[in-house]
């Protein structure tokens, strides 16, 4: 992965569950992990809503407040991009 601001980095897993179209399902490490790192569950449920699609993560557990915060700022970009994306009739 390439973040806006900063060095590429690379991350590991598996999938853990693959139910299309409502789940998704997969463990989440980073290689080279900083000591605050642990391995997590990042789990994805999609809903249709006529016409769109309710996108529910849950992802955890993190070791530290500082670990977590900073996948929420990656989710949350990762999302605001998907949504400019498809706006734009992508």
């Amino acid at each position: 992965m390439q973040p806006p601001e900063g060095d590429p980095f690379r991350l590991t897993g598996e999938f853990t569950e693959i139910d299309p179209p409502v789940r998704l399902a997969f463990t989440f490490v980073w290689e080279n992990p900083d000591p605050d790192d642990v391995e997590t569950l990042a789990d994805l449920s999609f809903r249709d809503l006529d016409g769109s699609t309710e996108v529910v993560l849950t992802q955890g557990p993190f070791k530290t407040e500082g670990r977590r915060e900073l996948h929420r700022d990656g989710w949350t970009d990762t999302f605001d991009k998907l949504e400019q994306h498809l706006a734009n009739g992508g």
